[in-house]
């Protein structure tokens, strides 16, 4: 399936996704957002790749920045500002939680303030259409024909460690890509396929969003 276009949405959308250099289970539990490392955030608005990177890096078709939450969070506003939404799978219980505690950027904070004005977060959004939860993969597998590739989100810390930066930078990207494209599949068809936890067929869930 062809990357959705933007003119699909009723809003700007950004997409975003992170990547840290350690795991839940090393700082504590999911909860502990202030003992993670974000090394890699990537966002996707349809046309245009931003990387900010704790690493530098040159990405190809990335517009590419240092890991500064004063400049995440400026580009992050002015989406905001013009009348956009950030998108993203557990944005809301995950990345921007981290962002905010342990990168201090204020910015996802603020967000979190109003996230039902400018957060659309597809984890919970399908949690409430469907009643159970699903990863981003299996949602895109199932409703664009298309998954994560080269990496899982289960490698890329130890991708990163080992100085695997560039890969690390290019799958939160597709990642990014992935989230924009299920949001924007939900708006257009008001639909998003998922396996059926009670019968295990692959059946369509609707969705507003």
């Amino acid at each position: 399936m062809a990357h959705a276009s933007l003119a699909l949405l009723m809003q700007p959308v950004l997409a975003l996704d992170i990547e840290t250099a350690n795991y839940s289970w090393e700082v504590g539990g999911w909860d502990k957002t202030h003992l993670f490392e974000p090394t890699v955030v990537a966002t996707w608005d349809g046309d245009s790749a931003h990387l900010f990177s704790k690493a530098a890096l040159d990405v190809e078709g990335a517009i590419c920045h240092p890991l500064h939450p004063r400049d995440l969070g400026n580009h992050l506003l002015k989406h905001t500002e013009a009348g956009g939404v950030i998108v993203g799978h557990n944005i809301a219980g995950f990345d921007l939680p981290v962002l905010r505690d342990a990168l201090d950027c204020y910015e996802a904070g603020a967000l979190l303030g109003k996230q039902h004005a400018c957060i659309r977060d597809t984890s919970r959004l399908f949690r409430s259409a469907a009643k159970h939860s699903a990863p981003l993969e299996e949602l895109c597998k199932h409703t664009l024909g298309m998954g994560k590739s080269g990496m899982t989100s289960i490698e890329a810390p130890e991708a990163w460690r080992e100085g695997r930066h560039s890969e690390v930078a290019k799958y939160c990207i597709a990642d990014a890509r992935l989230a924009y494209d299920l949001y924007a599949h939900g708006c257009s068809d008001g639909f998003v396929k998922a396996r059926s936890r009670d019968t295990g067929a692959v059946i369509e869930i609707e969705v507003t969003w």
